[in-house]
Parts: C-alpha cells; sequence; structure tokens
C-alpha cells in the first residue's frame, strides 16, 4: 500500500467516525450497501461492444446514483466501484489512459464534483494508472432526461471537445494516447459516450472502451 492509499485510508476512517454510512436500502450502519441488499443490484450482461457495465439502472442502484449525484453523498462511489470491479474482469493495457465524460463547468460547479471523474479517480486508483481530463463540454443544452434516442443523439451533437494539448502526453510528444478507458455513471442510449468516442477518435486516440457502474435496459 503506497502512501496515497494510506492517507486515503485514513481520511476514510475518520470519516466513518463523524460520518456513519447508512445501508441505502435498509438503513443499517456500516456500509451504503450491506451484504443482505446488496443482492438487490441486478447484474447486466455486457452485449455492447467495447462498453462494460456492471448493474441495471433500476431500484436500489437508481436510488444510490441519486445519492451520489443530488445528496452529495460522493464516497459511494467507492463502494460502488471496489464491488463493480470485484465482479468483472476489467483488462487495460499498461498505457492506457482513464478518462470521464465532462459537465459543463457552470453545472459541475453548481453540483460541486463530477460523479463520472470521481469513479474515473477510483478506477485509476485500483488500477495503479493516473485520471486524466482528455475532454471538455463547451456547451450547456437541455437535460438528456426525458429524451428518446435521436434526441439524445442531436441533443449532444458538437458539444464535446478535447482538452488535452499535443505535448502533453506522456509518451510521444504532439500525440493524443493509443488507449482510453471511458468512463460514465450511467449507460442509457449511448449519445453521449459515442459522442465522446468520435471526439476522442478525431483527436487520434486508436481504442476507446466505455464503462459504466449502470446501464438502463428499459427506455
Amino acid at each position: 500500500m503506497n502512501t496515497c492509499q494510506v492517507l486515503n485510508k485514513i481520511k476514510e476512517n475518520i470519516l466513518d467516525i463523524l460520518l456513519p454510512r447508512f445501508c441505502v436500502g435498509c438503513g443499517r450502519e456500516g456500509l451504503y450497501i450491506c451484504k443482505n441488499c446488496e443482492v438487490f443490484l441486478s447484474e447486466v450482461e455486457n452485449t455492447i461492444p467495447g462498453l462494460t457495465s456492471v448493474w441495471e439502472y433500476e431500484g436500489l442502484m437508481e436510488k444510490l446514483i441519486y445519492k451520489i449525484k443530488f445528496d452529495g453523498c460522493y464516497d459511494i462511489i467507492d463502494e460502488l466501484v471496489e464491488k463493480a470491479l470485484g465482479k468483472i474482469d476489467l483488462r487495460l493495457p499498461e498505457d492506457t489512459y482513464i478518462t470521464y465524460v465532462p459537465m459543463f463547468k457552470r453545472r459541475e460547479k453548481q453540483r460541486g464534483f463530477n460523479q463520472s471523474e470521481l469513479i474515473a479517480r477510483r478506477i485509476a486508483d485500483v488500477f495503479g494508472l493516473v485520471e486524466h481530463k482528455l475532454l471538455e463540454k463547451v456547451e450547456d443544452k437541455r437535460s438528456q432526461v426525458g429524451l428518446g434516442p435521436k434526441e439524445r443523439t442531436e441533443n449532444v451533437k458538437d458539444v464535446f471537445r478535447v482538452s488535452l494539448t499535443p505535448g502533453v502526453s506522456p509518451s510521444t510528444p504532439g500525440v493524443y494516447p493509443k488507449n482510453v478507458l471511458l468512463v460514465d455513471d450511467v449507460y442509457t442510449t449511448g449519445a453521449t459516450m459515442n459522442e465522446c468516442a468520435k471526439v476522442l477518435k478525431r483527436a487520434g486516440v486508436k481504442n476507446v472502451w466505455g464503462f459504466t457502474l449502470a446501464r438502463k435496459l428499459r427506455i
């Protein structure tokens, strides 16, 4: 365990004392998802090429994501990522850059964090990699909630751009990374992740894989 991991563990222990965790499912103290309630998280079959999702976005998982995004309980992410990586075999090349779907700056400032960035950071910690900001959202259109597949695709068109300046890459100056894992919290129709992947590939990224904690099966 390196110094950063030790410090994070100390911080977690202090937070557990000051702000005890209660299961979102049953209210039992200790974890946000206790062993008894974990059985209510429905796993999904990964049938979309290049995408890894772990649970169905419904029931308890929907409540957990809501608490992260709107109640500010972002430490739930650590538990979810730990459980997720224990259920799947996520293999990444050593030169993989881990990045995330960005939020519009004003919206991120209002919320105080980007949950997708925190998920990406936690995954990077587990793999001993570094999370990089490769994308930025340059236009704030209407929310994707309530939109159909075609509307969602149109709503995210041209709202992202790469933010990594050529020459920043630690491997070859002037070249964007070869392999990227793109992280988000929920996969619905794929409009957002597909648009982000297009932007990355236009910039020179060869392989883009997707990872989400949950996938919405019924739209």
